[in-house]
């Protein structure tokens, strides 16, 4: 038998509860494969968005340690049996030897088989199948539902503790509406991705990279109700002491800390001051 072990789980948001389970895989020997669903194919009419896109799940399990990762459409496998999936998926396909998954990992037509269903299913097979315990924070699992109430609701510093990263996008940095400039304050911008958690609306210190480079910033998630009104979302910061031209470059925006609502003003010279405080605040907060 092919020496393959394989990890199965949807890793929705590859948070602290998932990497105990990526965890026991890497200690593991021969190729390690990661077996998961498209989380795009997993949301259903009114669930409320992905922590991490498929895309960036995929990057950060190679760059942990997995040597592949196999990412399907969940309604391409939502009809199999549980003896289907096993046999057809982990014995023939994979040719798995060892299998690992949480302990509320389910799987066949309906979801109706379990993880212990999937070792009786592996062991009569010859594949070795272990279950990883639920890791718990405060006597509660850790969960994706739990993480997106948290950034949901503005408590951020609480949803990264329970990521064990910090929340964020990544995307090409655009122009602007050229407001931020005119009040001599420069912001970069990020169009927000539809399929994303969006986070409650409001102002973030922030930690940024762009080609490598860190920078502390401040960021605005939300409508910018005093200078637009259209209702579009926008992610907009500002790079703290820094001069530069980053137009056209990518940049990944980490958020840290909440540090007040979005809110309408009475007009730029009311939010040019509400924005010194921001980044005054963000200061203290970076230590600068």
């Amino acid at each position: 038998m092919s020496d393959v072990s394989v990890l199965l789980g949807l890793f929705d948001g590859l948070h602290r509860g998932h990497m105990s389970a990526v965890g026991e895989l890497l200690k593991l020997s021969g190729e390690k494969t990661v077996f998961t669903f498209n989380s795009a194919s997993m949301i259903t009419k009114g669930e409320r968005g992905l922590l991490l896109t498929d895309s960036e799940k995929k990057e950060r399990l190679l760059a942990l340690g997995a040597d592949r990762v196999i990412s399907r459409d969940f309604g391409e496998l939502k009809d199999l049996s549980p003896e289907d999936f096993v046999q057809k998926i982990l014995f023939k396909e994979l040719r798995a030897k060892r299998v690992i998954c949480g302990e509320n990992f389910r799987f066949g037509r309906g979801g109706k088989a379990d993880a212990e269903a999937l070792k009786e299913l592996c062991r009569a097979l010859g594949i070795d199948a272990a279950i990883v315990p639920t890791v718990c924070d405060g006597g509660l699992p850790i969960s994706t539902t739990r993480i997106r109430g948290l950034i949901e609701g503005g408590e951020i510093a609480e949803a990264n503790r329970l990521l064990g990263y910090c929340y964020g996008f990544g995307g090409t940095i655009e122009h602007g509406s050229g407001i931020g400039t005119k009040m001599g304050i420069k912001t970069i911008n990020l169009m927000f991705e539809a399929q994303r958690v969006l986070p409650k609306k409001g102002v973030y210190a922030s930690k940024v990279s762009i080609d490598g480079a860190a920078y502390a910033g401040v960021t605005n998630i939300g409508t910018r109700p005093t200078v637009h009104s259209d209702g579009r979302v926008v992610i907009e910061t500002h790079l703290l002491d820094f001069e530069g031209d980053v137009y056209g470059k990518s940049a990944e925006v980490a958020l840290t800390d909440f540090m007040r609502e979005e809110k309408r003003f009475g007009g730029l010279d009311e939010l040019r001051e509400a924005v010194a405080k921001d980044i005054k605040r963000a200061k203290e907060l970076f230590e600068l």
